[in-house]
């Protein structure tokens, strides 16, 4: 085992390090603690996302706080920050709606990221971005458009200037850093309006991103829709978030008082609390606190959530998807505690994956929407000439620039206003899969001579619905004809999930799909990995393109740890025993499930196939739209109910247990659910929405009320003297009034 820090190896010469013995052991110490780590996208209250967001803040050292989101790599954070600067464009009237960005990028990564065909700021799949090498070309680029945001990667004394003649037009300023830390600080301006790192707040060893934004930045977020809206999967896991707060102790950033404050999160919900609301995302603090849906987690174990209280609440949704074996698989101790960073894991990864899909390559990623903008990129590297994208109404394949191209249509609102991450890539067609012209409609669309690919998930994650045989029939033989590609999302559907075959497209699509996705059950429910898996074909195809982009999509993301656990994981998984106790695992909950919506009233049916399952709520008493305000309101309703009732954890109704459970799980997740739905009628539903929006509106008096004691505190110190004193008095008795099972 390598125990170089900072020394890099052949194995993760684009951007990984090897892993330190310090960065094994943090690990190992989560794993043996059972900390909950990989939690509903990142909207979880936990003590690691307070923590970091407040050490991220500190480290800026402007004089104001700072929100900070989470995502998975320089470049998805990135992409967040580039999302709020056209929604911010769409309504205030100081910038032009078209949403024009500048990136001043000394070595054109940036560029070969978002745009490695090189077909610029017109063309490309990510539009309206202008790319500049020198803080000199930028400048002069200013005065020949209405700009409405500024990218800096890496400043230097050079962009000053820059910076502040970006103020003087009103742009939002991006300051990205991707330096390691002790160069970054040495260089950093004060002067922007977001700031984003990447892995170099975990030292180059784990995925990681984040971009914190002043108040003012902030504010066109700052609500409930769109602050639980700018999230995913592996966002804010505690294994990334630890790494950080351990590289910012390590590199010498965190001081004496700052580990008191560290060690109050810890140990407090209350400050806990405060902190995620103050420094990671207020709106969405304030809801779960007010539904009593801010966890006081203890430890995570296999299918079981243990809270400080006690209380044991079973997880069949917190992983959104990740959870392959459970919580803190016990063998990952002696797996880390033996990882050899001399040894090719990415390789053996590769192999295994190569094996079991059919598949000929693997481009790593680390997170589905990393993986699906790497398959975006490989089908237009290998058809050119061919840049027309078909997929449907409901597909959902991530929430980054790139990949909000093929999901704009997805059934989750992505923004509180139509259009406010315009521009997208114009040159994509939506079908209506359930629509009556849809076959129609289809067939039409890919007769047209400038189709590359379809792109699609077999079964639409959120509604779990099934593109229909008829039109999966007239893609697979309209491919025959055309030559374009076909690209299937197996994020969710992907590892035994919805089908008997590694992948879904096995069963229903043999030997018609050239690109795959896949992601979640791939971390283990410990480190952020993904992949895209395609055909020697279409890569052979895109290197005669180019090359050199080629490359950057088979090394930018390979991670010799995180391949390591995912290759062990899906080792582990894949024996005849543990499949047949799968199986049988599933029949249970598809029968219980079946029983229970044929006799709760709150349920129509059971949708969906393997264990990419959902209750479908009867129309007849809850008739309002899905992502509406009364939908939304509603299915919060539901899942507060089915959390204090069954001490289940469900997302939307939807399941996401454990591929692999334990024995049993199953049946004890169906006793819990027809136990504690004994009695419940659709009017209990509406009298727990009115009971949660009067604690809503409550909660809401008493923070504002909060911050106007805090205000009236000048100083920032004062202030969190005051807010410290403030929370310590009121601990006790705002504890009583919150729900055991919370």
């Amino acid at each position: 085992m390598s125990g170089q820090g900072g020394a890099e190896t052949a194995l993760n010469a684009d951007r990984y390090r090897a892993a330190t013995q310090d960065t094994i052991g943090t690990l190992i110490e989560l794993n043996r603690s059972k900390r909950p780590n990989i939690l509903v996208a990142g909207l979880a209250i936990t003590a690691e996302s307070a923590q970091a967001g407040y050490l991220i803040s500190e480290l800026l050292s402007t004089g104001t706080d700072y929100v900070t989101y989470f995502g998975n790599s320089l470049e998805e954070a990135l992409s967040g920050a580039i999302r709020l600067i056209r929604h911010t464009s769409k309504v205030t009237g100081d910038r032009h709606s078209e949403s024009w960005i500048l990136v001043a990028d000394r070595d054109e990564r940036l560029r070969r990221y978002f745009d490695p065909l090189g077909e610029g700021a017109g063309e490309g799949m990510t539009r309206h971005v202008r790319f500049v090498s020198s803080p000199a070309e930028a400048l002069a680029e200013l005065p020949t458009r209405v700009w409405s945001g500024l990218v800096v990667l890496d400043p230097d004394g050079e962009t000053a200037d820059l910076l502040s003649t970006a103020q003087h037009h009103n742009m939002i300023r991006v300051v990205a850093e991707s330096r390691p830390l002790g160069v970054a600080d040495a260089s950093r301006p004060a002067d922007g309006d977001v700031f984003v790192f990447g892995e170099n707040l975990t030292d180059f060893q784990a995925p990681f991103g984040s971009y914190s934004m002043s108040q003012q930045a902030y504010r066109v977020w700052n609500n409930p829709l769109d602050a639980m809206a700018q999230t995913s999967t592996f966002a804010a896991n505690a294994t990334a978030l630890t790494l950080v707060i351990e590289t910012l102790r390590r590199h010498g950033y965190v001081s004496d008082l700052q580990e008191t404050v560290l060690a109050d999160i810890h140990t407090s919900r209350r400050v806990r609390n405060h902190h995620f609301r103050q420094f990671s995302n207020p709106s969405a603090a304030n809801l779960m606190e007010a539904f009593g849906l801010d966890f006081d987690l203890s430890e995570a174990d296999g299918a079981r959530i243990l809270l400080r209280d006690g209380t044991t609440l079973l997880d069949c949704a917190l992983g959104n998807g990740a959870n392959l074996r459970g919580h803190n698989p016990p063998d990952l101790t002696k797996l880390l505690a033996g990882h050899d960073e001399h040894a090719d894991y990415t390789t053996l990864l590769s192999d295994l994956l190569c094996e079991v899909s059919g598949f000929d390559e693997v481009l790593p990623a680390v997170s589905g929407a990393t993986s699906v903008e790497a398959a975006l990129s490989l089908a237009r590297l290998a058809r050119p000439d061919k840049p027309r994208i078909v997929t449907f109404r409901g597909n959902f394949s991530g929430k980054t620039i790139s990949t909000l191209n093929v999901s704009r249509y997805g059934p989750q609102r992505s923004a509180s206003i139509d259009g406010a991450f315009e521009p997208y890539y114009p040159d994509v067609v939506f079908i209506d899969p359930f629509g009556a012209q849809a076959a129609q409609e289809l067939a039409q669309a890919l007769e047209h001579p400038d189709v590359g690919l379809v792109w699609c998930e077999l079964i639409q994650g959120m509604s779990c619905r099934a593109i229909p045989p008829e039109l999966l029939g007239i893609i697979t033989d309209a491919r025959q004809r055309r030559g374009f590609l076909v690209g299937i999302d197996e994020v969710l559907t992907g590892v035994w999930r919805s089908a008997e075959t590694f992948l879904l497209q096995q069963t229903w699509m043999p030997g018609v799909v050239d690109i795959v996705t896949i992601a979640k059950p791939l971390s283990d429910m410990m480190f952020p990995m993904a992949a895209a898996l395609a055909t020697s074909t279409v890569v052979d195809a895109a290197r005669e393109t180019n090359a050199r982009a080629v490359s950057d999509l088979q090394g930018r993301y390979r991670n010799n740890l995180g391949a390591h656990i995912a290759w062990h994981a899906l080792r582990s998984v894949d024996t005849p025993k543990l499949h047949t106790q799968r199986r049988a695992e599933r029949a249970t909950l598809v029968e219980g499930l079946r029983r229970l919506a044929a006799r709760s009233p709150l349920y129509q049916s059971v949708e969906g196939y393997g264990t990419h399952l959902r209750l479908i709520v009867d129309p007849r008493y809850f008739p309002f739209q899905e992502n509406g305000l009364m939908g939304e309101l509603l299915g919060q309703a539901m899942e507060d109910l089915i959390l204090r009732r069954c001490k289940v954890i469900l997302g939307r109704g939807r399941f996401f247990p454990p591929l692999f459970p334990p024995s049993g799980t199953m049946a004890e997740a169906v006793e819990r659910l027809e136990r504690g739905f004994d009695g419940v009628t659709p009017l209990t539903v509406y009298a727990t929405l009115v009971r949660c929006l009067a604690g809503l509106t409550t909660f809401m008096v008493k923070r504002q009320l909060q911050r106007l004691v805090a205000g009236s505190t000048p100083a920032r110190g004062a202030r969190m003297a005051v807010s410290y004193t403030h929370l310590r008095a009121h601990e006790t008795s705002l504890q009583s009034r919150m729900p055991s099972s919370a």
